[in-house]
């Protein structure tokens, strides 16, 4: 790996680190808006408050915790179930293939946020449901990718030998692990990376959990504040906006040095 992936991966782990620490590390309640509303960065509060008079570094902070971690657990479940997919039609083949490649491609063509949104409008607002519509539209490409490797994994001497002694999916599929985990490592980042602007987009929209400190949904509330372009107020917007594209920026910096030393 680059130098410049070992730093991406530094930042995305200090990052996940922040994440898991969250609660411990807030200053302040973020929920708690008794303090002077919009003040600007001082030694108490150190990106200032909101309209509300909530401590924005707190919220950011626990930006860290529900933004990151509905991007890792819906690129996780979608990576799965892309992955497992990708290997049940590498191992069938014939009608189970066909029917699992005609659903992935139609869920292709059609624009994943577009669907996202649309279904998520119509479920109760929770962090979990947000997951779960991620999860549900993002698979299709990974079971494109993945699907190719699996099918060339199948004609390795080492999986043959195991077919010829009859051994079952779950013992192929630990085979073929072996030669499509870079290709799943690689499409697990790039899930991440997508489930983070997913999340950031339907927070900021208003469908995402009204009441989760994600990063979507505290640029919803500053852009909201009519007053929040003056130089003034950019505190509240700016440092949401700049850890989503760190977070993107070192994802993409990984996925592409995997890529490169594949």
């Amino acid at each position: 790996m680059r130098t410049k992936g070992k730093v991406s991966l530094t930042i995305i782990c200090i990052m996940v680190f922040i994440a898991i620490l969250a609660p411990q590390i807030t200053p302040y309640d973020p929920n708690n808006f008794s303090y002077q509303p919009l003040q600007s960065p001082n030694k108490d509060h150190l990106l200032g408050t909101n309209h509300l008079g909530q401590d924005n570094f707190s919220a950011l902070i626990i930006g860290f915790r529900v933004s990151i971690g509905i991007s890792i657990l819906s690129a996780f479940i979608s990576s799965l179930v892309g992955t497992f997919l990708a290997v049940v039609c590498a191992f069938y083949r014939g009608r189970i293939e066909d029917v699992i490649m005609k659903t992935t491609e139609l869920f292709i063509i059609l624009p994943e946020i577009i669907l996202i949104m649309i279904f998520a409008s119509f479920t109760r607002p929770s962090v979990f449901n947000v997951i779960f519509v991620i999860s549900l539209f993002s698979w299709s490409r990974v079971t494109r990718i993945v699907r190719s490797k699996a099918v060339v994994a199948m004609t390795r001497e080492s999986i043959q030998y195991a077919l010829l002694l009859k051994g079952g999916f779950f013992h192929i599929f630990k085979k073929i692990w072996l030669e499509i985990y870079p290709a799943v490592a690689t499409m697990f980042i790039l899930q991440c990376s997508k489930a983070m602007m997913y999340e950031a987009n339907l927070s900021f929209l208003g469908i995402g959990d009204p009441t989760a400190k994600s990063w979507g949904r505290t640029i919803r509330q500053a852009m909201d504040f009519e007053g929040v372009f003056d130089s003034y107020y950019l505190w509240w917007l700016v440092p949401p906006i700049v850890c989503i594209v760190i977070f993107i920026w070192s994802l993409s910096i990984i996925s592409f040095d995997i890529d490169k030393s594949d």
